[in-house]
């Protein structure tokens, strides 16, 4: 238990420090109405909040832990407290701001334990509509909580709220340090340096701060899995969140501005006046000492008591057995290469997947372990198309041989649809799906732009519009494409790709608001339900899946996922010891060193490993590498990936597959390599929390070479040690803190355990 007493020491001597310096907060029961000539502070021991009297906006946040900086750009007092648009019955934007308020005061009222700055704006824009910012100031905490009520007596649409607006700076070279930033894209990224040529955007590119942006939620679901966001470097951070654990929808991600970064955070009321509209959750900002861990600590310790973290994957009844036995999954390509390379024809190897089992065969045997194969470009039309998916490759009855086979040997087959799209078109098959679209009355299921056109991605390699969840029609779509995929009986449905989640509709006549609001969160848990049970029509545990990490307010509804996975392990942090993912694909496999690190960054963050085919059952680097490239070192990547695999589901297996991942212990001495994400340690690691209270250090020597880690051991006092090496144990007592020096073999694994 030694990491909980220092989280907890650490905890206590904060709140006794903050609390000591709330009691500057002023006297006993005060209530101010401030002048508009003096701005507002509010402070303790871990931040500054000064406030516009006269605007009604941020002038500064500073971090107050040690060295003072401030955390937003310089000139922050120029930009409006909250931003909305208005929409009327023509599907025509209004756009308004805080600073478009007739009248606008402010008060301040509090004692020693708390403050609170109450900010009324009168008659923004010269319309009946008032909005009210309550911002509530703990004197025990260095986090702040902000709320904002609308009156709206228009017969308007609030089709969205930009609330607060905080933007960060771009890195000043001459300060010499660097900025970085943390959001929930997937499986977690970390950014930085702050500056214009940055990437913000996940797949797509950097996202620059325009109106259509704040139009569609991106949360729950569309890659974004938690509510967190942080701006910090060595001196201190900006921490920012929501506190909803009911998954209504938001945008949530960084926006490039002219002169630094917003950390944009969008909501949908979904209400139309007249009427009163409060947001039924607050807004999180505050200031954190330390790094990306201690931000994700602080979301970590109210997430943990949400009803979606009810359940740890040690008690859940709805994750099979085998999910947490440590499968390797096994992904093959029925047609083509990857999905974006046409021609693509028929591979005689995994078509029909039968073909498929004397291949899965023998690596089963080399890994000595159980398979989770998953059937990519299955469907009839192309890769991802959907819903004219059916028959499948090779026919029916092949791919119910094959599921059922796959299962006698103590397999576990996985089958993918394509989340929310109905494709038109697909570049690798030259499939034309207008005239299925069309007879089969598409256009009622999908959801609509304002400008009553379908909403559509359209990628490089294919086009789809998407369903819209608040229809019987689109989740009819969507269900009847999982009841058809359970038919063939596989272990695992992944229904929704890129992310689950809802998508925006301002369709009229669709029975919902023509705004994007609450009620798509509740449409979304309805069309969650029925394709689950869709999906168990056949097998009550078949296990449900999603790309990327689920959205957190939908955890329990998931056993397992595909992740998407960088440097950046938040997810794990977060959420590790409540279910397991894969460590899924595009993980810039593009060497076989790259190839090694990836397996070992995937074991040390806790996912479960998999490999991808390409001809005559041949690993390949990985999914977006297509067959022209040279062949991986196949020995190597099966070694590598069965002591792996057998290292998580034996000696560390408390701590990777049901422990709680910590802040890390330092690992230092190590060989780093830039193989295309930046610098990483050759020696991959991650500190881990048992359940029965021992703390586990685990690494993966990726290198061709040897590597000497240095290890710092934390706590005090005489504890056991336990080092466990490539099959040798050694126990000792040590004396913590101390420090461990650890020759480790090339391509080697170990843990230690701390007793």
């Amino acid at each position: 238990m030694i990491e909980l007493k220092k989280i907890l020491l650490r905890h206590i001597l904060v709140t006794i420090a903050v609390a000591i310096s709330g009691l500057s907060f002023g006297q006993s029961n005060t209530s101010d109405i401030v002048s508009p000539a003096s701005p507002v502070m509010v402070s303790n021991v871990g931040y500054r909040l000064l406030i516009d009297s006269k605007k009604g906006g941020i002038v500064s946040l500073r971090s107050t832990f040690g060295s003072e900086r401030n955390l937003l750009v310089p000139n922050h007092i120029d930009l409006p407290l909250f931003k909305l648009e208005l929409m009327d019955d023509h599907s025509k934007f209004r756009p308004i701001s805080s600073s478009q308020a007739k009248k606008i005061t402010i008060q301040k009222t509090g004692d020693e334990k708390a403050q609170t700055v109450t900010i009324e704006f009168k008659s923004l824009d010269n319309m009946p509509i008032d909005a009210r910012v309550t911002i509530r100031c703990p004197a025990n905490e260095s986090l702040t909580y902000w709320s904002i009520e609308l009156a709206n007596d228009t017969t308007l649409w609030i089709a969205n709220l930009q609330f607060p607006l905080v933007e960060v700076p771009f890195d000043n070279p001459a300060d010499g340090g660097h900025n970085k930033i943390l959001w929930s894209f997937g499986d977690g990224v970390l950014t930085g340096p702050i500056e214009p040529s940055m990437n913000l955007g996940g797949w797509s590119g950097t996202i620059h701060d325009k109106p259509e942006i704040w139009r569609y939620s991106n949360y729950p679901g569309q890659w974004t899995t938690t509510q967190l966001m942080a701006y910090y470097n060595d001196v201190g951070g900006l921490y920012m969140s929501c506190d909803d654990a009911t998954g209504l929808p938001k945008m949530i991600n960084p926006l490039m501005e002219n002169d630094g970064v917003t950390l944009g955070l969008g909501h949908f009321p979904g209400t139309r006046g007249p009427g009163k509209s409060k947001l039924p959750y607050n807004v999180v900002i505050g200031t954190f000492q330390g790094d990306w861990h201690d931000a994700a600590e602080i979301y970590r310790n109210w997430a943990e008591k949400q009803p979606f973290c009810a359940e740890k994957l040690a008690k859940r009844k709805d994750c099979p057995k085998w999910i947490s036995d440590s499968v390797v999954g096994i992904a093959f390509p029925m047609r083509g290469q990857a999905d974006f390379d046409p021609p693509a024809t028929a591979n005689p190897e995994y078509s029909p997947a039968t073909n498929a089992l004397p291949f899965l065969d023998k690596l089963a045997k080399k890994l000595d372990c159980s398979l989770m194969p998953i059937v990519f470009n299955w469907e009839h039309g192309g890769p991802w198309v959907q819903p004219d998916a059916f028959p499948p490759m090779g026919g029916e009855a092949s791919m119910q041989e094959f599921m059922a086979k796959a299962k006698e040997k103590g397999w576990h087959p996985y089958i993918y649809g394509d989340g929310l799209s109905w494709v038109t078109f697909q570049t690798n098959t030259n499939y034309d799906g207008m005239p299925y679209f069309q007879s089969h009355k598409g256009q009622a299921a999908v959801a609509y732009k304002w400008d009553g056109t379908f909403l559509e991605d359209i990628w490089t390699w294919r086009k789809n519009y998407v369903a819209c969840v608040g229809t019987e029609q689109g989740r009819g779509m969507i269900v009847g494409m999982t009841k058809k995929m359970s038919e063939f009986g596989p272990d695992v449905i992944q229904q929704f790709d890129e992310g689950a989640g809802p998508r925006a509709c301002y369709a009229s006549d669709h029975g919902h608001p023509p705004v994007p609001g609450p009620w798509m969160a509740e449409a979304f848990k309805k069309l969650l339900n029925s394709v689950a049970a869709a999906a168990r029509s056949k097998d009550s545990m078949v296990a449900m899946a999603v790309e990327g990490a689920p959205p957190e307010c939908y955890l329990q509804q998931f056993q397992t996922w595909d992740a998407r996975v960088g440097t950046c392990p938040l997810y794990s942090f977060l959420y590790h010891e409540y279910a397991n993912g894969h460590e899924g694909f595009y993980m810039n496999r593009v060497s076989d060193e790259a190839l090694r690190l990836s397996i070992g960054r995937a074991i040390v963050t806790g996912y479960m490993v998999n490999l991808t085919l390409r001809e005559q059952g041949l690993i390949n680097y990985d999914w977006d590498q297509l067959w022209t490239r040279a062949i991986p070192d196949q020995n190597g990547a099966i070694d590598w990936t069965k002591r792996c695999t057998h290292f998580r589901a034996d000696i560390a297996r408390d701590y990777l597959i049901f422990g709680r991942m910590l802040r890390p212990w330092r690992v230092s001495n190590i060989t780093e390599h830039d193989l295309g994400w930046g610098k990483e340690p050759l020696v991959q690691s991650a500190t881990w929390l048992a359940p029965d209270g021992r703390i586990g250090i685990v690494m993966a020597n990726c290198s061709d070479l040897g590597e000497s880690p240095r290890v710092e051991l934390e706590g005090s006092g005489t504890k056991e040690i336990v080092l466990h090496l490539d099959g040798k144990m050694i126990k000792q007592s040590t004396q913590l803190p101390s420090v461990l020096d650890i020759n480790m073999p090339p391509r080697s694994l170990c843990l230690i355990e701390v007793k």
